[in-house]
């Protein structure tokens, strides 16, 4: 698993939504998959996978640090209605 801290959090009342910013930490690890960062980001923020969108990650070349961006929203419908078309 690796570590997280929150470099950045905003609101979207409009959208049900938060956006994170968030500094993921993996030295000497593989680069964590879209699954693995969406479990272990609901697991540091307390909230259910379902109403995590992972947007990016972005990476240094043979860095183990990434900067993660990530919307969590109020509930799984407002999830599904901004999310899939």
């Amino acid at each position: 698993m690796a570590n997280f801290s929150i470099m950045q959090e905003r609101d979207f009342p409009l959208l049900n939504r938060k956006s994170f910013l968030i500094k993921a930490e993996f030295i000497q690890k593989p680069t964590p998959t879209n699954a693995d960062i969406k479990k272990n980001i609901a697991t540091f923020l307390k909230t259910e996978e379902n109403r995590i969108a992972v947007k990016q990650i972005k990476q240094g070349f043979g860095m183990g640090t990434a900067e993660v961006t990530v919307y969590v929203y109020k509930d799984e419908k407002s999830l599904k209605a901004i999310e899939e078309i």
